[in-house]
């Protein structure tokens, strides 16, 4: 007898998919009849599952973690990895899937999150989304595999959105009061240290804590916001570039140049050019 009820699908992607899209593998969904485990080793692309039901074990890089209902896991499928049940037996849906540059978002989820596991917000959100693509993998279309690639974008936001749990709400709170302080405070002088004595953190902590949830230092966003903010005034004003760094917050118009270009890869001036 079966220790596991299945349905799932195999894909084959195209070869334009597989060099350019997030790809799928296979999606499925599956029901433990009793308890049983499952190891692979070297398999390539990455795994993502999501409890409905019950309760089992992922094993990765040496270590192994309880996922019951309402949890998830991303695991890198290049390392040994193994999920298994005992006597609660779990029924999971889950999508074995590949991209150019998901080994770069695997890593970004695994600084964010802190392990492979998670607790998901809506789990009903996660399965809707997961038989959409077993529904489009499914279809005769012949553009399924654009489909399938924004499909599992979408899961990749779901993902990002839910894994960080360190201090959760506190920490976001407060990164989207410090996020909104930057975006609308773009044009003062604004330092790390002014940052941890406004909203009254040590300032690495700050820093941290902004990184993990936003990708990138308070810093590096305020440069972002005032970059974008010399962008739309290159383009839609006469504005002097003397005139715009002082409206942005830059102490000199050599600075913003060097700024702009670090960031667009052109000059101030080239930008204009290009959108006059």
């Amino acid at each position: 007898m079966s220790t596991v009820k299945t349905t799932r699908i195999q894909y084959t992607p195209s070869s334009f998919a597989r060099a350019s899209l997030l790809h799928l593998a296979e999606v499925g969904r599956l029901t433990a009849l009793k308890p049983h485990i499952s190891q692979r080793n070297n398999l390539g692309g990455f795994l993502f599952l999501v409890v409905e039901k019950g309760a089992g074990m992922v094993q990765m890089g040496g270590k192994s973690y309880q996922l019951t209902a309402g949890e998830a896991a991303f695991v890198d499928c290049s390392r040994t990895y193994s999920h298994s049940t005992s006597d609660d037996l779990w029924t999971v849906h889950w999508t074995h899937f590949d991209g150019p540059a998901l080994l770069a978002i695997y890593n970004k989820f695994l600084n964010r999150a802190g392990k492979p596991v998670f607790s998901v917000h809506d789990t009903r959100q996660y399965i809707e989304l997961l038989q959409e693509i077993y529904q489009t993998a499914e279809g005769a279309s012949y553009v399924r595999d654009m489909g399938i690639n924004t499909l599992l974008s979408s899961l990749l936001e779901l993902i990002m959105g839910d894994c960080w749990t360190e201090n959760k709400h506190f920490q976001r709170g407060n990164v989207e009061e410090i996020r909104l302080y930057l975006e609308n405070n773009y044009m003062k002088s604004i330092t790390l240290e002014g940052l941890s004595k406004q909203f009254f953190m040590e300032k690495t902590y700050l820093g941290h804590v902004f990184n993990r949830a936003m990708g990138t230092s308070p810093i590096k966003y305020l440069t972002a916001v005032r970059v974008r903010k010399i962008k739309e005034l290159l383009r839609f004003t006469d504005n002097t570039l003397s005139d715009i760094a002082s409206k942005v917050g830059f102490s000199s118009e050599q600075y913003l140049s060097r700024v702009f270009k670090s960031v667009e890869g052109i000059s101030p001036r080239e930008y204009r050019k290009r959108w006059k």
